[in-house]
């Protein structure tokens, strides 16, 4: 009923500069697309219902192509039939853009906002007053410079009908614009879940900096595209991608360069470096596009450029590292295609929208696949983290076993260590007994031993394997059982390392071990014999003890000794070249000097002081305190050897 007399009105007593057509009347509405009068400019007497605009340019509002830059008017006349029912007026424009005014009054719902208000067109409904016969729509539009850069109308539609239909047609229209969102943003989603996923990998594998980047350029570039699309559907302003999405293209760019060459264990060279400065460069133009300082248009052919050797380079390299024999580098050539590959043809497809070229615009357009669209930079985005995530799978998965191997071995060489550093010491009396060791690593190749020998005497060794970490301690354990066995045969220092030299030299790969040997008598007398290591200290006195040639070098090699006597509350130190080589921020040595000055304290003073001032190789320091009467500690020892 209300369809029919709305379309007796119109046929009726519509205006012929309306252009109505009341044909194309359906279910109660009307498309009010022709017949729109436009003018150039901004006055508002331009609202007034019997303004004079029969000068003004005829336009149909569904052709007016890209909006303009500037202030603009449209008008239209609609004369409805008396005692007419509701009516509803529907617009498509550009949200942020223009303010709608019904016979002079202007309608709540729509105003003109700076750029960062502005979306692209979306469907708004207003209710004209119901006493109104004759209608006179003017639209006031605005466009700013960043809306018109994406090449998008000022509006799409308007229409006028019943509130029911119109409303339907509103739900219509907005269920298309957003029913090609729901794809890219399911893929977006799953990429910035494959992102959090790498970031797990990287806590499980701290070392491997690979998942750190990888999840890194997928949280970036599943956040830019959501929020492109997102944007280009109405979902957010437009000022969500100028700003950020935007700008995100080049830093997850970045991401990307980095984690091939983690992935692939090589060094960022200088050459790349270059190109990632020219990269973040480039970024920092983009708040200038917005100040009118860059063209729109040089923005995105620059965008583009930048973006493509990253695409073609990044591939070529990963080759040439897999024909140089590294396999796993050859897994990540096609993913690695995609992501760049297809930002930089978005970005050439809209340099030629945005230019008017239209050679290259399909780059920029979603294509089919099956009854939905997807945008070709999604597609290519899916398809790459699928196959990076059978890649990363294999490479977790060979890390993982290295992993379980590498802590095997630690943890057999841990037990190794506590075979080189003793956690208790011998109570040997009348002497006080110290020892404090910091390895550098988790296993180091310092050693210390206190032996003690038939006649109540005590052979104190302190050694020092070169190198670190595994291969030390294995070296350190070897020496160590070789002197066991021979301080058994009551050797004195310079014959136990005589026989130690003999049985290192040639098993050590070109390695060395320094040896500092002391054998203390239950008198107090202690002999020293010196294979390349530190000299001792006496009450902060370093000891002239003579320094021969390190163990495993020189078969043959012969050792002085040097006698000395300990006396009640004397302190002697034996410590590794940890201490001396210990080097702060600055680069500046602990060094001989500061190593006397601390030599008269606790063995782990001394240690502690060393590690804070900062320590780069293992230390260890070994104390012995002369505290007892040797006289009466001597007759107690003979006692007791005599009852032994």
């Amino acid at each position: 009923m209300l369809a029919g007399a709305c379309i007796l009105a119109l046929l009726q007593a519509v205006p012929a500069r309306a252009q109505v057509d009341a044909t194309r009347w359906r279910s109660g509405l009307v498309t009010l697309n022709q017949g729109w009068l436009v003018q150039d400019g901004d006055d508002l007497r331009w609202t007034k219902p019997d303004f004079d605009d029969s000068g003004w340019q005829t336009v149909e509002l569904d052709d007016l192509g890209a909006a303009e830059p500037g202030w603009r008017w449209y008008r239209i006349h609609v004369k409805l039939g008396r005692n007419h029912d509701p009516v509803h007026f529907l617009v498509a424009g550009g949200e942020g853009t223009y303010e709608l005014y019904i016979n002079g009054l202007r309608q709540s719902g729509a105003e003109i906002r700076p750029y960062l208000g502005a979306r692209r067109p979306t469907e708004q409904i207003f209710t004209p007053r119901t006493e109104d016969n004759d209608l006179t729509i003017a639209l006031r539009t605005h466009a700013t410079a960043m809306y018109t850069i994406w090449h998008l109308p000022l509006f799409l539609t308007a229409s006028i009908g019943s509130p029911d239909v119109i409303e339907n047609e509103r739900e219509t229209l907005e269920g298309e614009r957003l029913y090609t969102l729901i794809p890219s943003i399911a893929i977006n989603i799953m990429i910035i879940l494959a992102g959090i996923g790498a970031f797990a990998l990287f806590r499980s594998q701290h070392g491997h900096r690979e998942y750190l980047w990888l999840g890194l350029f997928l949280s970036l570039l599943g956040i830019s595209n959501g929020l492109l699309y997102s944007a280009s559907a109405g979902l957010l302003q437009m000022a969500w991608n100028n700003m950020l999405a935007d700008p995100l293209i080049y830093v997850y760019t970045l991401m990307q360069i980095e984690f091939t060459f983690s992935f692939a264990e090589k060094p960022v060279n200088r050459m790349w470096r270059v190109y990632e400065a020219l990269i973040l460069v480039c970024a920092l133009l983009n708040p200038l596009v917005p100040a009118g300082l860059v063209p729109g248009n040089l923005y995105i052919s620059i965008e583009g450029l930048v973006i493509f050797p990253a695409a073609l380079l990044l591939p070529v390299l990963l080759a040439f590292w897999f024909k140089k024999g590294n396999r796993e580098a050859g897994l990540l050539i096609v993913p690695s295609l995609l992501p760049a590959a297809s930002t930089a043809m978005f970005s050439i497809g809209s340099a030629s929208i945005f230019t008017g070229w239209g050679k290259l615009d399909f780059l920029a357009n979603p294509i089919p696949v099956g009854p939905i669209s997807l945008q070709i930079s999604d597609l290519a985005d899916f398809l790459f983290v699928l196959a990076i995530g059978i890649v990363m799978f294999f490479r977790f998965t060979r890390v993982s076993r290295e992993q379980t191997r590498v802590a095997a071995e630690l943890e057999a060489a841990r037990e190794i260590q506590q075979r080189l550093v003793p956690a208790r010491l011998p109570e040997v009396k009348g002497f006080a007994i110290e020892a404090a060791y910091f390895p550098a690593l988790e296993v180091g190749g310092d050693f210390y031993q206190v032996l003690e020998q038939d006649d109540g005497g005590q052979l104190v060794v302190i050694g020092d394997v070169s190198g670190k970490g595994l291969k030390a301690a294995m070296t350190g354990t070897l020496a160590l059982g070789a002197l066991r066995a021979l301080a058994a045969e009551g050797l004195g220092p310079a014959a136990v390392l005589m026989r130690l030299n003999q049985q290192l030299t040639g098993t050590q790969n070109g390695g060395f071990v320094t040896c500092l040997c002391a054998y203390i008598t239950i008198e107090g007398d202690v002999t020293f014999a010196n294979a390349g290591h530190l000299p001792p200290y006496r009450n902060g006195a370093e000891l002239p003890v003579p320094c021969d040639l390190p163990l495993g070098i020189l078969a043959g090699e012969t050792y002085e000794e040097r006698r000395f006597r300990l006396r009640t509350g004397d302190r002697l130190t034996l410590l590794s070249d940890g201490v001396l080589e210990a080097r702060d921020a600055d680069g500046v040595l602990f060094g001989f000097d500061r190593t006397r000055a601390v030599s008269a304290r606790t063995a782990a003073e001394i240690a502690e002081e060393a590690r804070k001032y900062g320590q780069e190789d293992d230390i260890t320091v070994l104390t012995v305190v002369v505290v007892g009467d040797q006289a009466r500690t001597l007759e107690e020892a003979r006692a007791s050897v005599a009852m032994g």
